[in-house]
């Protein structure tokens, strides 16, 4: 069946360096999270001297009350502060001690970062298990972060053996956090068939909630599917209305199917776009 009037509009369905197309388009918002937790949450009744001081600048003061606390928050502090060169010259290899010392008192920031560090090669040697083993730690925690690296790490069996089984786990486990990206990966996922039976209804639900967030990759597929009548009952208005949102983001291949889509007036003149997988197939 034709994506619209006989014009071929294919996109990628399946999301980079989560299916096995990756890195056909880059996509750069699909990539492993690559940014470090550097979040300071202290508290208490009383409120923190630590995060007071960091508050008003005094990175001096806070390193000294951060040290002074001796527990996993002001641990986690220390590292941050240290990974960003903050009241002190920036310094992985230290940031990285203070890390592991919250992280293996339970620290699901600091075990997330720690996993991410080993990814990176910096402050430690580069270690893909080891960081496979750090996401993990943080990713029972229920840290969402965590989840989606583990996820992609087994979809692509990088520091773990493959197990689309288990990506699969861990995107869901993301995604009912509330994870756009996560939503996103599982609509691939299901639209694939991949780890999991084939199913475009499930595929185009994942989409749809990532598309109501503002993602405009999922507002791209959505609107297809609506065009095509694949995993949704087929409403050119629907399509039109997430594909001008994406559109309207920036998105190129959105305003590329625009033009194709019946009544744009140039269904029939525009030749298809070799840079666009047809991934969407029956």
């Amino acid at each position: 069946m034709p994506l619209l009037s006989g014009t071929e509009v294919g996109i990628l369905a399946s999301c980079p360096d989560c299916l096995p197309m990756a890195n056909r388009h880059g996509g750069g918002a699909f990539r492993l999270i690559m940014g470090l937790f550097l979040i300071l949450m202290l508290g208490g009744c009383g409120g923190n001297a630590g995060l007071e001081a960091y508050r008003h600048g005094d990175y001096n003061g806070a390193l000294r009350e951060f040290k002074n606390e001796r527990d996993q928050e002001g641990d986690f502090a220390v590292g941050v502060m240290n990974y960003k060169g903050e009241g002190i010259t920036r310094n992985p290899d230290e940031a990285v001690a203070w890390f592991r010392r919250a992280a293996e008192s339970g620290h699901a920031g600091a075990q997330y970062n720690i996993g991410l560090l080993y990814l990176k090669g910096e402050g430690v040697q580069k270690d893909r298990r080891e960081a496979a083993r750090w996401f993990r730690l943080a990713a029972v925690q229920g840290f969402e972060r965590a989840q989606i690296n583990l996820g992609l790490l087994y979809a692509r069996g990088d520091g773990v053996a493959k197990d689309l089984r288990d990506a699969v786990y861990w995107f869901r486990l993301a995604a009912e956090q509330g994870s756009g990206k996560a939503r996103i990966y599982l609509g691939g996922i299901y639209a694939r068939g991949e780890g999991v039976a084939r199913d475009r209804k499930e595929a185009a639900r994942w989409f749809s909630l990532a598309a109501k967030q503002g993602y405009a990759e999922a507002q791209v597929y959505l609107g297809v599917m609506y065009a095509r009548g694949d995993g949704v009952e087929k409403d050119l208005k629907e399509a039109k209305f997430w594909l001008s949102k994406a559109a309207n983001q920036g998105s190129i291949r959105a305003k590329e199917i625009l033009e194709r889509l019946p009544g744009s007036g140039s269904e029939n003149c525009v030749a298809p776009n070799n840079r666009h997988e047809a991934a969407l197939h029956n």
